[in-house]
Formats: structure tokens, C-alpha cells, sequence
């Protein structure tokens, strides 16, 4: 019985430190120590034209994984072919596989929503593997090359697809 109650306060601990990451915003729940909405700024032309500012739901945050999870498939499974060339071609060396292949949870997320001039909703996602201590849930960080420790790319929540991807160069 001793040991039921400690499992039962062990499993209640670990569900109450999971909460604690977990914050509504709006009417969506997000884990905020990996994930942050940056609101949407007209004057940032880059991140979209003619937008407006938009929310996310819940099942926007369904789509949004899914299509990133296809796009980092697909761009793993490119990468993971140019890994075993160059791993091939440059036996005596050490290439480290993170360097090629992007693992999703090691990425904080910045989200930028907007609804485009077709009443489209869409986000743009900024991930990094290093926020370098900055506030990043401030406003996009820039990063000038750092490989595909970063990377982004914009998705068309509406028709669930992805589009204009890029992964940081190396210097």
C-alpha cells in the first residue's frame, strides 16, 4: 500500500510540473517553455504581405505539427542521404548526424499568425535549437548562419500546406 500512494504522489508530481509548462492563450493550450506567439506586425513585410493579425485554436495547432512534421520528413530524408554520401566519401572524419538531420524537439518555435488578403489563415514558424539567453518570446530572433540549428518556414493553415522553407547556412 506504502508504495501505491508513493507511485500515485510521484505520478501526481510529474503531472502538476507538465501543467506548469502548459499555459492557455487564447483559446489554445501551448507549452510556453517551447513554443511562443509573436504578435503579427504590418510594418514587418517580410513574414507576410497585406496580412491582418489572426489566433490560433487548437486544431490550427493540429495542423500546424502536421505540416511541419511532413516538411522536416522530407527534409530528413534528403539530408540523411547526403549524410551517408559524405560519411562515405570522408571515413576519417567525424560528422556529426545532428549536423545533417533536424530533430523537432529540440527546437524552441516562434509563431507568427496572420489571416492573408484571401481570408487565409497562416503562420509563420522560426525555430531555433539556441535562443543565445535572448528574450525570445519578444520577437523573431534573426540568426546569420548556424546551420540547421535554424531554420523556418511559413504554413497555409487553411489548405494545410508549407511553403517557403530555409534552413540557415553554415559559415
Amino acid at each position: 500500500m506504502k508504495y501505491l500512494i508513493f507511485i500515485c504522489v510521484g505520478f501526481y508530481a510529474i503531472s502538476c510540473t507538465q501543467i506548469a509548462k502548459e499555459e492557455i492563450v487564447g483559446k489554445t493550450l501551448i507549452d510556453t517553455s517551447m513554443v511562443t506567439i509573436i504578435p503579427y506586425d504590418s510594418t514587418t513585410r517580410w513574414v507576410f504581405e497585406d496580412g491582418k493579425q489572426a489566433e490560433l485554436v487548437n486544431s490550427d495547432l493540429n495542423k500546424i505539427e502536421k505540416a511541419l512534421e511532413a516538411c522536416i520528413k522530407e527534409y530528413n530524408i534528403t539530408q540523411q542521404k547526403r549524410y551517408n554520401e559524405d560519411k562515405a566519401k570522408y571515413p576519417n572524419y567525424y560528422l556529426g548526424k545532428g549536423n545533417y538531420i533536424i530533430d523537432l524537439k529540440l527546437y524552441k518555435r516562434q509563431y507568427v499568425v496572420s489571416i492573408n488578403a484571401k481570408g487565409e489563415k497562416e503562420v509563420y514558424l522560426n525555430c531555433l535549437c539556441d535562443t543565445f539567453h535572448t528574450s525570445w518570446k519578444e520577437g523573431i530572433l534573426i540568426v546569420v548562419d548556424g546551420g540547421n540549428c535554424f531554420f523556418n518556414l511559413k504554413i497555409n493553415i487553411t489548405k494545410e500546406t508549407y511553403y517557403d522553407f530555409m534552413v540557415n547556412g553554415d559559415a
